[in-house]
């Protein structure tokens, strides 16, 4: 077919469907050449690709309207029309959906991309997109259809829309609420009264603000129940709830919020030409074109009439810019307050006293170069605060000197037990198995924690005298040792016994001079000095001579090793003594007295020792008397070592 015209039109008439949209024929068709028309809210709307959309009347969703554009930006501008008029219709409709089993409005998403040839025309279209979805994503809650909500918000996730999701002004009470405002700057006070509503925003506030006394809202900070309000927020979430519920307006100069005079200027005519916030309005006034009433300032007794710039102008915010001169409505005025002494909140401007150590309406710290005036007086609720405030910290210091106290109490009598139970479920770092609170040790050395079992089984099979922490891990093995206490706890008393034994004879096999009891099934033992020739068994009571290496109590060490070779011929125990002896002097660990013949062995120290039996010194490596026949200090014969500065044998370690 040749090519053919078309418009959109969009008609209201009386009835329940009122509003109707309908494709009539261009100038080639006739004189109102009319095609279709139908229900908006009877069709859903559907962009398929850049050039081709879709119609459907969803009474019979199988029989669609499908145009082919020529031209994308044709497209773009068709798709444009309907979807604005689908969504202002049903922003006519509002309320509460009632229909007779009719969906809303059906403003489809398509699921095909659009092919996008440049960023100018696919940037409204892909714009129109987000917000028809949070059109529908609001209907849907308003509906209760959780279904439509999730899928809206799914492909607004998606599409990562930024949002800003706020109830409807229905979903508040309608009644009004006086709000007391108590206005402040660096200097001076004001209170006035603001009609407003829960869901009034801070934004509104601070432009009905502006509106009525000349306040920029960048010099405005709001504060209510000790929060900063932000701009978003309504007066409801911040606690105002019903009448006298008091606010905070605190004025900044022009100066410190950055404010010039000509965007002063822009602002404030801008804001003559603007209606008032309709936040601010009552129901009544909603619905007619006019403006709020303007907020009423409080009457106190005393006071006398005055227009209200006499009072504001005291807070130093009319002389903030030259031109900065307008006249708010009249009202009754309290008197002026006095200049306050304190110090300003960096935070809220909030005039605090001298002696506060922080600010009363935000909490924020007081300046640190801040000094009290010495001249300062608090009054009587101030000593009251500062009394409670004293009363306070010392409260606190002695709950915690009691807390201190208990923790010692609790250290003391933890200490005093042998183990240390686990006070949470933990995993043992040997068999791994999960370990209840209280069936655990946690060491006290190290704090590592096992269950009992392993513990148990570590101690007896450990053959070292101190038990080791068994922690190991990739690059970590603990250093630390088991306490004799917590070994003696975990095991039972046998098992300790056999532990204390297999301790004391690793002691004695790795102790340098060590002797056992030649007593048979004797655990005696000792560590001996180099001057001591015997040793009496603390167990047996044994008289053990450590030259023989053996027990001849009554007998010297001539008259035993005698009574030794002639038992050897009969006797086999003196036979394999005295070969003993013999090996020991043939291997250079004992030697025969060079004046009795007994034999002597050198348990440790110098090259020097003396016979046990005739007392004659003896150097060691010569294998003969240290001195001469005259005894002690005799040089002309012996070892004479040390003469000229020469020792007696390569090998002496100073016999002298």
């Amino acid at each position: 077919a040749g090519r053919r015209f078309l418009r959109l039109q969009l008609s209201a008439a009386p009835g329940q469907d009122r509003f109707r949209i309908g494709l009539r024929g261009g100038p080639d068709s006739g004189p109102e050449a009319s095609l279709v028309e139908y229900n908006l809210r009877e069709i859903s709307y559907e962009v398929k690709t850049s050039t081709c959309h879709e119609l459907k009347v969803l009474a019979r969703p199988d029989d669609p309207i499908v145009f082919h554009f020529e031209d994308e930006h044709e497209a773009q501008k068709w798709w444009t029309v309907v979807s604005c008029s689908l969504r202002e219709v049903q922003k006519a409709a509002e309320g509460p959906y009632t229909g007779t089993g009719r969906p809303p409005l059906h403003l489809l998403d398509t699921t095909n991309s659009l092919p996008v040839s440049e960023l100018e025309t696919s940037l409204p279209l892909e714009l129109a997109r987000k917000e028809d979805l949070a059109f529908q994503l609001s209907v849907a809650i308003e509906l209760g259809d959780q279904e439509g909500a999730v899928r809206c918000a799914t492909a607004l996730a998606q599409q990562q829309a930024a949002l800003r999701i706020l109830p409807k002004e229905p979903c508040y009470p309608a009644s009004e609420i006086s709000m007391k405002v108590a206005v402040e700057d660096a200097v001076c006070s004001a209170n006035i009264t603001i009609q407003v509503h829960l869901y009034t925003t801070i934004a509104d506030l601070r432009q009905k603000v502006f509106q009525d006394y000349g306040f920029h809202p960048s010099v405005q900070r709001w504060i209510i129940g000790q929060c900063l309000c932000v701009d978003d927020r309504t007066v409801g979430s911040y606690g105002i709830r019903k009448d006298g519920d008091t606010a905070f307006l605190y004025l900044l100069t022009a100066k410190v919020a950055n404010l010039s005079e000509q965007r002063y200027k822009e602002d404030k005519d801008w804001v003559v030409l603007q209606p008032a916030p309709s936040s601010l309005l009552d129901g009544s006034s909603a619905r007619r074109p006019s403006s709020s009433p303007l907020p009423k300032t409080s009457v106190s007794h005393g006071s006398k009439k005055a227009d209200i710039v006499e009072r504001l102008s005291a807070l130093q915010l009319t002389n903030l810019l030259p031109s900065h001169a307008q006249t708010p409505p009249a009202a009754d005025v309290a008197p002026l307050s006095p200049v306050q002494a304190g110090w300003s909140c960096p935070t809220c401007t909030f005039i605090n006293k001298p002696t506060r150590p922080g600010c009363e309406m935000c909490s924020t710290d007081r300046p640190a170069n801040y000094v009290v005036p010495g001249s300062y007086r608090p009054d009587e609720k101030e000593l009251w605060r500062m009394q409670q405030e004293k009363e306070g910290v010392l409260q606190y210091q002695q709950a915690l000197e009691q807390e201190r106290w208990q923790n010692f109490q609790q250290l003391c009598q933890l200490d005093e037990e042998a183990l240390v139970p686990t006070q949470e479920a933990t995993e043992c770092r040997i068999c791994y198995l999960d370990v209840e609170p209280g069936e655990g040790v946690l060491l006290r050395e190290c704090l590592h924690s096992f269950c009992r079992v392993c513990l148990r089984q570590l101690i007896n099979c450990s053959e070292e005298p101190q038990v080791a922490c068994p922690f190991r891990d990739e690059s970590y093995a603990c250093s630390s040792h088991l306490q004799d206490r917590e070994i003696r706890a975990l095991v039972s008393r046998e098992e300790y016994e056999r532990f204390l034994e297999r301790r004391l004879a690793v002691a004695e096999s790795r102790a340098q001079n060590s002797y056992h009891c030649q007593t048979a099934d004797c655990l005696g033992w000792c560590i001996y000095e180099d001057d001591v020739n015997d040793f009496r068994c603390p167990i047996c009571w044994a008289l053990n001579c450590l030259v023989c290496k053996a027990i001849h109590e009554g007998m010297n060490c001539k008259q035993y090793q005698d009574k030794l070779q002639f038992q050897a011929q009969n006797d086999a125990a003196a036979r394999e003594t005295s070969n003993m002896l013999k090996m020991l002097v043939q291997v250079g660990e004992a030697m025969h007295c060079p004046v009795c013949r007994i034999v002597v062995q050198k348990k440790g120290g110098c090259d020097w020792l003396r016979c046990p039996v005739c007392q004659t010194e003896i150097c060691w490596v010569t294998k003969g008397p240290r001195w001469g026949p005259g005894g002690p200090g005799d040089t002309s014969g012996g070892c004479r070592c040390n003469m000229d500065g020469q020792r007696c044998h390569p090998n002496c370690q100073n016999c002298h």
